[in-house]
C-alpha cells in the first residue's frame, strides 16, 4: 500500500511526462490534446515537426481554458531532439508485429511511466493522423503501448489516444481515498435476520416447512452488500414499522424491540 506521500510523489509525476506530437498534421488535434493534458493533470506539450503553429487560431479555439499550455509547447525539428533529455520513451502504436515487439495496455504500463517520472522525464510519443509512429520512431521507445479496440476499426483520433493514456495515469495517480467505513458485527447482523425471519414468518412469505431455505438466500444477498451499523439500524426500522402496522390491523404477533 502506498503512503500519502507516495500518492503525491504520483501526483507530482505527471508533470514530468511529456507528450511529444510527431508531425501532427492539423490545428484542431493540438488544441484538442491540450485540452486533455490540462484535464489530466500533464503540462508538457512537443511538438515534432508540425504543420501548423502551436497557437494557431484553431488549436486555440479547441484548446478551450489549455491556451496556457499551447503557449509553453516546445517545437523540434526531429524526435532525437524532442526525446534526448528523457529517461523514458513510450511509443503509441495501433499496428502489431514482430518488428514491434511486445507492446502494453496503457493501464498496464502506467505504473512504470509514474514511478520513473518521479524523478526523471518520461516522453509518450504519438505519431501523425495519417500513419502514426514509424519502426524507426518505435525503435528510439523503451516500451511500446496499444490500446485496446475493435478489431474491425481500432485507429483512434489523436486527441481521444492522448486522453486515454493519460486517464489511466491519472487513475494510477489518484487511487480512490479508502473510505472509513465500519461494517457491522456479526452480533448486529444475527438479530437482524432473527428479526426478519420473524416479520416474514407473520406477513406469510416464508413457507412454514422450510422458512431457512429461504432465509438461507436472503443472507447471501445481505452479505453481498456488506451492511454497516447504520443500514443494520435502517432494516430493522423497516421491520418494526411493519410489525406496527400490523398490529393496528389486528395481526397476532408480538413486536421485539432491537
Amino acid at each position: 500500500m502506498r503512503c500519502e506521500g507516495g500518492y503525491n510523489r504520483m501526483r507530482m509525476s505527471l508533470e514530468r511526462v511529456r507528450i511529444v506530437l510527431v508531425e501532427p498534421r492539423g490545428p484542431i488535434n493540438v488544441g484538442a490534446t491540450a485540452r486533455a493534458m490540462k484535464n489530466m493533470g500533464a503540462r508538457e506539450l512537443v511538438l515534432v515537426a508540425p504543420r501548423c503553429p502551436p497557437l494557431h487560431p484553431h488549436a486555440i479555439t479547441m484548446a478551450v481554458a489549455a491556451r496556457d499550455i499551447l503557449s509553453g509547447a516546445r517545437v523540434f525539428e526531429t524526435l532525437q531532439e524532442a526525446t534526448a533529455s528523457s529517461s523514458l520513451v513510450v511509443g503509441t502504436t495501433r499496428r502489431k508485429g514482430k518488428r514491434r515487439g511486445h507492446t502494453l495496455t496503457p493501464r498496464e504500463a502506467a505504473e512504470e511511466i509514474l514511478r520513473v517520472a518521479q524523478t526523471q522525464r518520461v516522453s509518450l510519443l504519438f505519431g501523425p493522423e495519417d500513419r502514426g509512429l514509424s519502426n524507426r520512431e518505435l525503435d528510439l521507445c523503451q516500451e511500446v503501448v496499444t490500446i485496446p479496440a475493435d478489431e474491425r476499426y481500432g485507429s483512434l483520433n489523436l486527441a481521444q489516444a492522448v486522453m486515454i493514456v493519460l486517464y489511466e495515469l491519472h487513475l494510477a495517480a489518484h487511487p480512490p481515498t479508502p473510505q472509513d467505513r465500519k461494517l457491522a458485527t456479526s452480533e448486529e447482523l444475527e438479530a437482524m435476520y432473527q428479526h426478519l425471519e420473524e416479520v416474514l414468518s407473520r406477513i406469510g412469505f416464508l413457507h412454514g416447512d422450510n422458512p431457512q431455505r429461504m432465509m438461507t438466500a436472503l443472507r447471501r444477498i445481505f452479505g453481498r452488500a456488506r451492511l454497516d451499523a447504520r443500514e443494520v439500524r435502517i432494516i430493522r426500522g423497516i421491520l418494526h414499522q411493519v410489525e406496527w402496522a400490523l398490529e393496528r390491523e389486528g395481526h397476532p404477533g408480538t413486536s421485539k424491540e432491537g
